[in-house]
């Protein structure tokens, strides 16, 4: 038995795929920082009551996840007692 040769592709091309404003074709770097002069859009600093409502919020978006897993481990640990050991 002789070796199998390679199937040869064809030579043309089905779609261009050389479009503007693809990442490759920017000349950038891919993940480059933005440049800070680029944003025009002046931020004002949070007040007290904003700073302390998305304190307020991020803690309580923390606390419904940890009490989620804590449920979690709660209704695993019981199955392991009353069902899986037994």
């Amino acid at each position: 038995m002789g070796k199998r040769q390679k199937e040869e592709l064809p030579d043309y091309t089905v779609a261009d795929m050389d479009v503007e404003g693809m990442p490759w074709n920017t000349g950038r770097k891919k993940f480059a920082m933005p440049d800070p002069a680029l944003d025009t859009e002046e931020k004002e600093p949070l007040t007290k009551e904003e700073t302390r409502a998305v304190i307020w919020l991020s803690l309580k978006a923390g606390l419904i996840v940890g009490a989620i897993f804590i449920g979690a481990a709660a209704l695993f640990f019981l199955f392991c007692v009353y069902v899986w050991l037994r």
